[in-house]
């Protein structure tokens, strides 16, 4: 028998579906093409599959059978690019381990750092980051990333990311520093500069620094970058540029590089990222005070989305959003029950969503007047901001804090 047979055999006497194989580190989809013998595993993945199947690692790594060199590394490659094109970031994830696992056996370093960045990038995308800050980490200390100041600064980037998502602001901003700094000979134009340029300003921006923000942002031409840089690359860069603007109380001026952003970023593209930037405009103009439709519209398109993509891991996400809207517009038990579902999927949620889900549950506590509650949310959302980094929101929140204890 082979691999795929015996996988499913340990599965279905177990009473397991493919799913619950999988857990949430593979998809449905890979795990049935594992069993039609469609792909092989990694070491990973089949002592992955050992625990969830209650078996010895040694049983499952018995099942695996030898690769056949070059043949399969180049099928493979193929296979999680076509996942990549698709957008399917679970299968990404999978397809991409799969191609570096081979590429190191054959000693290719250059596919096995491509597909260990894909692979990285998609579990990053996920919000997967305790999984794929080792695999950065790894590429970042191989000699072959030093050969490349954008293969650097590529990395470097990820993983400020990843410090900002966990709530380490000054770590992040040392990353994009020194992302900036490695491609800072490269002409403007170029998509790894531009992407360095906004992942710092981004960090900034959330711990408050927003004049220096913008001072970065603006040294963008987005016009004279159009007719040299991919649609995607100025959208991303349109979107930074209208948070930072939000943050600084220009509220037009960023509504205004959002309408931008919107044309240059198209679900036909990438719906994903499509699903990303609308979710994430609409809870930067909800801080803001903004609740038009146009904000509402947002917010549906995120929806649908995420139903599209069957991205779970941005429901949370989205509920803290909708949640925001409903306390807006004083539909307080509405956004109390969203409150409560996303508290159960708090696990999936980065630094910044966290915080604004305690201050969201403040809010809703001090409407109903249950203002222990309301303080218990407003010191939560306060330890947040301050460990990481965030002085002055942590301000804010302080201050309104101290205004309901007096209260």
């Amino acid at each position: 028998m082979s691999f795929g047979e015996k996988l499913r055999e340990a599965r279905i006497s177990r009473g397991l579906t493919q799913g619950e194989l999988g857990g949430s580190k593979y998809s449905v989809s890979y795990i049935s093409l594992l069993e039609r013998g469609q792909r092989q595993p990694t070491e990973a993945m089949a002592r992955h599959f050992a625990t969830h199947l209650s078996l010895a690692p040694h049983v499952v790594l018995g099942w695996m059978e030898p690769s056949s060199a070059t043949g399969s590394l180049s099928a493979s490659v193929l296979h999680a690019f076509n996942a990549l094109n698709l957008r399917d970031l679970t299968l990404t994830a999978s397809e991409a381990e799969y191609a570096a696992s081979l590429a190191q056996e054959q000693g290719n370093t250059s596919v096995w750092w491509n597909m260990t960045l894909a692979q990285a990038e998609a579990l990053n995308d996920l919000l997967r980051n305790a999984e794929a800050e080792p695999l950065l980490q790894g590429l970042l200390s191989h000699p072959f990333t030093e050969q490349s100041a954008d293969l650097k600064a590529t990395v470097l980037l990820r993983l400020a990311v990843i410090r900002r998502n966990d709530g380490e602001l000054e770590a992040a901003e040392k990353l994009a520093r020194q992302a900036v700094e490695a491609v800072q000979s490269a002409p403007l134009h170029s998509v790894i500069r531009l992407d360095a340029i906004q992942v710092l300003a981004a960090s900034l921006s959330v711990m408050g620094l927003q004049d220096e923000a913008w001072d970065l942002v603006s040294t963008l031409d987005l016009g004279a970058l159009e007719s040299a840089l991919p649609s995607l690359s100025l959208g991303r860069a349109a979107w930074v540029m209208g948070n930072v603007a939000i943050a600084k109380g220009d509220v037009e001026g960023g509504r205004e590089l959002y309408r931008r952003a919107a044309r240059y970023i198209h679900p036909q593209q990438d719906l994903v990222l499509w699903t990303r930037f609308h979710l994430a405009i609409a809870s930067k103009q909800l801080t803001a005070g903004i609740t038009d439709d146009a904000v509402a519209q947002s917010l549906e398109n995120a929806e649908l989305g995420i139903k599209l993509t069957e991205a779970e891991h941005l429901k949370a996400m989205l509920l803290v959003s909708k949640a925001q809207l409903a306390l807006r517009k004083s539909a307080s038990d509405k956004a109390f029950e969203m409150l409560q579902e996303a508290d159960a999927l708090s696990d999936s949620l980065g630094f910044e969503y966290r915080g604004l889900l305690e201050r969201l549950r403040a809010e809703y506590f001090i409407s109903t007047n249950a203002l222990t509650e309301a303080r218990k949310h407003l010191t939560r959302a306060a330890k947040l901001y301050s460990d990481a980094g965030a002085s002055n929101t942590a301000s804010e929140i302080l201050d309104q804090l101290l205004e309901v204890s007096a209260g």
